[in-house]
């Protein structure tokens, strides 16, 4: 690989980042910023369009956040990977 890469897309990237010392502080800084965003509640529509403006919503867990979508058991695994490399949450 050349360069930090435009899209991590896994576990294994954060990983892989965190052993190459020319990467390694930015993966974290990625890390920490996936880590602080409060994505576990999301807006569905039920019914309506915005065409119409008569849209009816609802908030609900979300079911993929971010943590999961990277590929994490749970977003305290993030957390720790953070601690692990030096990393404040």
């Amino acid at each position: 690989m050349r360069g930090y890469p435009k899209h991590i897309n896994c576990k294994q990237d954060f990983l892989n980042l965190l052993e190459m010392p020319e990467h390694r502080e930015r993966a974290l800084k990625d890390l920490q910023k996936r880590q602080a965003l409060d994505d576990s509640k999301v807006v569905r529509v039920v019914s309506g369009s915005e065409e119409e403006k008569n849209l009816v919503t609802e908030i609900i867990d979300n079911p993929m956040p971010v943590w999961k979508q990277k590929g994490f058991e749970s977003r305290a695994e993030a957390g720790t990977l953070i601690t692990e490399n030096g990393g404040e949450l």
